[in-house]
C-alpha cells in the first residue's frame, strides 16, 4: 500500500504513530477537485517545493504551502473553506 510518509519522522511527530496511514477515501479516482492559487507566492511556493522539495522550503513558504493543502483537503472532504 502507498505510504507518503517518511514513517521516522512521523513518529517524532506523533509518538502513538503505528506505521500505518489509511485515511477513508472521500472521491473516485480521475474526480476534478479545484483549488485557488490565491497569490503569486502561493505558486512560488509550489514549483520550490517540486523542484527542491518541502525540506527546501522557509517558513513562510510551508505556511503558503500548507494552506493550500487545508483548502484541497477541505475541498477533497466536501466542507467549505472558512476564509479569513
Amino acid at each position: 500500500m502507498f505510504n507518503p510518509l517518511d514513517n521516522q519522522k512521523a513518529a517524532a511527530l506523533n509518538p502513538f504513530h503505528d506505521n500505518h496511514y489509511a485515511p477513508p477515501a472521500f472521491i473516485k479516482p480521475g474526480s476534478k477537485v479545484m483549488v485557488e492559487i490565491d497569490s503569486r507566492e502561493m505558486e512560488i511556493a509550489i514549483f520550490a517545493a517540486y523542484d527542491y522539495g518541502l525540506d527546501a522550503l522557509n517558513d513562510e513558504g510551508r505556511e503558503v504551502l500548507n494552506r493550500l493543502i487545508a483548502e484541497l483537503k477541505d475541498r477533497i472532504t466536501a466542507r467549505e473553506v472558512a476564509h479569513v
